[in-house]
């Protein structure tokens, strides 16, 4: 897709953003950061031993590693094939991991808690395919199910974003070009090797209002107990980087 800026991305770039070179291009994302994250999540859902919990889109099970401490029966869901292999290599106890679409959760009503980490919302083109993954949240979780999702700040992002940024990782160099656009922020990254280009990819995420959450959340039977602007537990303001919902079945 070419937008009136003329920069390219595709409206599928999910399909290929999570494979090989995720784990590189974003080395910076570490389990210990994901430990402090988890803690977190713990306190405001005031999980129990008990709970059972799904960690949708799991990735390479950072933040699964620290919730499997808190609770004895997790599930982790995602639609990489790569990252749910990372997962297991990576995880020392047993749980289960599940190939699936987000839009289509291949459960039934049977978790007292959804999380999900990292800006894993806001994918797909139409606000309908977006509100269709929070009917899903609602239609697993148990009749007093609760819910935690981590989301990017669109205030923080319209107010900081940086056009281009070069760093290593390893052995290659990354290039990550910025843009607004269509109320979607816009990423395309450049894998160089040796110098040479060895593969681009694209990310773009739709950029919701704190009340135009809101609002797709209620519409699909969820409800919000509280907005944090970040794992410090401070409020949501145009200052803080992170839009984190917390919140129950309606």
């Amino acid at each position: 897709m070419v937008g009136e800026s003329g920069k390219q991305f595709t409206t599928d770039w999910y399909v290929r953003a999570f494979d090989r070179l995720y784990p590189i291009i974003y080395s910076h994302r570490s389990v210990e950061q994901a430990r402090r994250e988890v803690d977190f999540a713990a306190r405001v859902l005031s999980l129990k031993r008990e709970d059972t919990v799904l960690d949708l889109c799991c990735g390479a099970a950072r933040h699964l590693t620290h919730l499997k401490r808190k609770c004895e029966h997790i599930v982790g869901l995602d639609y990489s094939w790569f990252l749910l292999q990372e997962a297991r290599k990576h995880l020392c106890v047993r749980i289960p991991l599940v190939r699936g679409d987000m839009r289509q959760i291949p459960f039934a009503r049977c978790f007292d808690v959804v999380c999900n980490f990292f800006t894993s919302f806001g994918y797909f083109m139409s606000d309908e395919e977006n509100a269709r993954v929070l009917a899903e949240i609602n239609r697993v979780l148990r009749s007093v199910g609760r819910f935690f999702i981590d989301y990017v700040n669109s205030d923080y992002v319209m107010n900081s974003l940086v056009p281009e940024s070069k760093r290593r990782s390893g052995a290659f160099e990354v290039v990550e070009t910025r843009w607004i656009e269509d109320g979607r922020v816009n990423k395309r990254i450049e894998v160089y090797q040796k110098g040479r280009l060895y593969e681009t990819l694209t990310e773009s995420v739709r950029l919701y209002s704190p009340r135009e959450f809101q609002n797709i959340l209620e519409t699909q039977g969820l409800q919000i107990k509280e907005f944090y602007g970040d794992y410090d537990g401070s409020p949501l303001s145009p200052a803080k980087p992170r839009m984190i919902v917390v919140g129950r079945k309606r």
